[in-house]
């Protein structure tokens, strides 16, 4: 298996930026003191992230994205920046489902397994999935799927409380439903990707910049109407 010692990874699918590059085995890490600042922030973060690991651009072995579904803008941002870095230095990237990345965010603060995650995808639908998060896996027990609102309660599963769900689209869930564990306010750090990048590595699902387009699962269109 090919080894990739110096990785760099980009999580812009939110309102935060957020990178990290970890060179063998140390970790640098850096976000966003604003929200929706990327495209103000990104190329000097990895500026920053280069210069505290002692590396140069084409000393990168891969590029990791948190590559939708999310905010159109944010996704834009990252891959834009992800395939020019790629391309100038024969970089593979890795895209990284961002709901999964948010389900793992979660189940490492909130120290919870299962993982249901809401995102608003503005335009009255959410972006949903379900997860059950271990320590270096996460199964995906309902792929990423756009809903609409008010199809939300037929989603869920309403007798299970052990289910977590979080993310920018829970505060719907607040209004149609009680007694369930939710929190709103989790942002992805992309400090925390690494065990999902390491999986998709074991899984070779890296390729080259051309390859890789954004996941915004409900079309470019869609999105251009409210950024």
């Amino acid at each position: 298996m090919k080894t990739f010692n110096n990785i760099l990874a980009i999580e812009t699918s939110g309102s935060i930026c957020s990178l990290a590059l970890r060179s063998e085995k140390r970790i640098e890490s850096v976000c966003s003191k604003n929200e929706n600042e990327h495209g103000l922030v990104i190329l000097n973060f990895i500026e920053k992230l280069l210069k505290k690991s002692g590396l140069k651009k084409n000393e990168l072995d891969l590029i990791a994205i948190s590559n939708g579904p999310g905010s159109f803008t944010g996704l834009r941002v990252a891959n834009s920046v992800a395939q020019a870095l790629a391309f100038a230095n024969n970089i593979p990237l890795l895209p990284i489902s961002s709901l999964a990345v948010l389900a793992n965010q979660a189940s490492i603060k909130l120290e919870k397994n299962r993982i249901f995650v809401i995102v608003n995808a503005h335009m009255k639908e959410l972006y949903v999935a379900d997860y059950f998060c271990k320590k270096d896996v996460i199964d995906v027990l309902k792929k990423e799927t756009l809903i609409k609102i008010e199809n939300l309660p037929d989603s869920i599963e309403k007798n299970n409380f052990e289910i977590c769900y979080v993310g920018n689209g829970t505060s719907f869930l607040k209004k149609m439903v009680k007694d369930f564990q939710i929190s709103e306010v989790i942002h992805s750090d992309a400090s925390t990707m690494f065990n999902l990048i390491d999986t998709a590595i074991k899984d070779k699902l890296y390729s080259s910049a051309e390859k890789i387009t954004p996941n915004y699962l409900s079309g470019e269109d869609h999105w251009k109407k409210v950024d």
